[in-house]
């Protein structure tokens, strides 16, 4: 039964609502979801302040890797920004998200220019397994156990074996040089910056905005501490996004290490 609720959103069927988004775009979402759907429905925007500090750092004609797509909510907002002479690869490794991903990139006319990848991206070429979670659809992980909140703990976890890139390898195969990365990965950030060592060693010009949950990356294995020590040594700036002010300014590691979590901005700039 197609219905069309005061919000603008109408449920089409087979699990899915679509709706329009603050900013003009049109969205499929799950309508199982109980993270990032709710708000979609009802608000029409999700993580404001993510969205701000994604377009004050984008231009038309820059290149965009976008890890953790999910439905493709930032993946519209970055792709509309670079326009048909810029690119956004986008990768998604649950296959049901990918689906919804370039669904939502046909209906806004984005596909000449933007590209859902159905991979995972880590620390190394190959396969991995992915752990999809059933009520919070955006806290898949491929990390065993990880859970972000309290209410996490409701989900079943279902594995599956997915292919896995590294950046490296993906940035080297397509002949590109991204601009901007990024990273929403819940937990596999670490070892994708660590797997990426010619794309951080380079020189150009390169935004990271990623999220940093200091327990993740201890649960993934990994020293937080150690983590940011390595991105300020390959000449990145740390800022931290300001909910409230929707804007990134400068952040201490030990700042960083003494919260919960961050979404951080990281800036490396040509030499002069």
């Amino acid at each position: 039964m197609f219905n069309r609720p005061r919000t603008g959103a109408a449920y089409v069927g087979g699990n899915r609502v679509l709706l329009k988004t603050r900013s003009g775009l049109k969205l499929y979402v799950d309508s199982r979801d109980v993270s990032i759907s709710p708000h979609l429905i009802l608000d029409g925007v999700w993580e404001e302040w993510t969205e701000r500090v994604l377009l004050q750092s984008l231009r038309r004609g820059m290149t965009v890797i976008e890890v953790g797509a999910n439905i493709g909510y930032f993946t519209l907002t970055m792709g509309r920004a670079v326009g048909p002479s810029g690119r956004v690869h986008a990768f998604e490794c649950d296959p049901e998200l990918a689906q919804l991903a370039r669904d939502n990139v046909e209906i806004n006319g984005l596909q000449r220019w933007v590209s859902v990848v159905q991979r995972a991206v880590g620390g190394r070429n190959g396969t991995a397994t992915f752990y999809r979670a059933s009520r919070h659809r955006g806290g898949g992980s491929l990390i065993a156990g990880l859970e972000q909140n309290p209410m996490m703990a409701t989900d079943q976890h279902t594995p599956f074996e997915v292919p896995m890139t590294t950046l490296d390898s993906f940035v080297a195969q397509e002949k590109i040089e991204p601009d901007l990365v990024k990273l929403d990965a819940e937990g596999a950030e670490p070892s994708i910056l660590r797997a990426s060592p010619v794309l951080l060693a380079s020189k150009r010009a390169l935004t990271i905005v990623m999220e940093f949950f200091p327990r993740f990356v201890r649960e993934a294995g990994d020293d937080p501490a150690s983590l940011l020590r390595l991105i300020t040594e390959r000449g990145f700036t740390i800022e931290a996004i300001d909910e409230k002010r929707r804007r990134s300014q400068p952040a201490t590691i030990d700042a960083l290490l003494a919260r919960e979590s961050s979404e951080l901005v990281l800036k490396r700039m040509p030499p002069a």
